[in-house]
């Protein structure tokens, strides 16, 4: 009986861990030398009511699309609560410009 209610309860954990996604946001600077693949969007439901106190889902659901197409990084282009957008960009390793800046910081 303890066997199967602690395999269980390692189950249920295992289920509900969320994987974060390996893409980076950066700055126009960051990406140049970078290969662009695409602009995502994501937008809200026209009938649900936009109140302050619901967080929006719009930045993890594009960030999770980038990583499903191999992006490394992004670049927001708005995040509103009725919609978000972004290039996604595939980078094989860190331009020169992002380097100097990382470094001025």
């Amino acid at each position: 009986m303890k066997k199967g209610l602690w395999l269980l309860s390692v189950m249920f954990i295992i289920a509900c861990v969320k994987t974060i996604p390996g893409v980076k946001v950066a700055e126009e600077t960051m990406i140049q030398g970078c290969d662009h693949i695409a602009t995502l969007t994501e937008n809200t439901d026209p009938g649900r009511i936009l109140n302050n106190y619901r967080r929006s889902k719009h930045q993890e659901r594009i960030l999770s699309r980038a990583s499903n197409l191999g992006a490394t990084h992004i670049v927001w282009l708005y995040n509103y609560r009725e919609g978000s957008a972004a290039d996604a960009y595939r980078c094989r390793s860190i331009a020169p410009e992002a380097a100097n800046h990382l470094n001025a910081n």
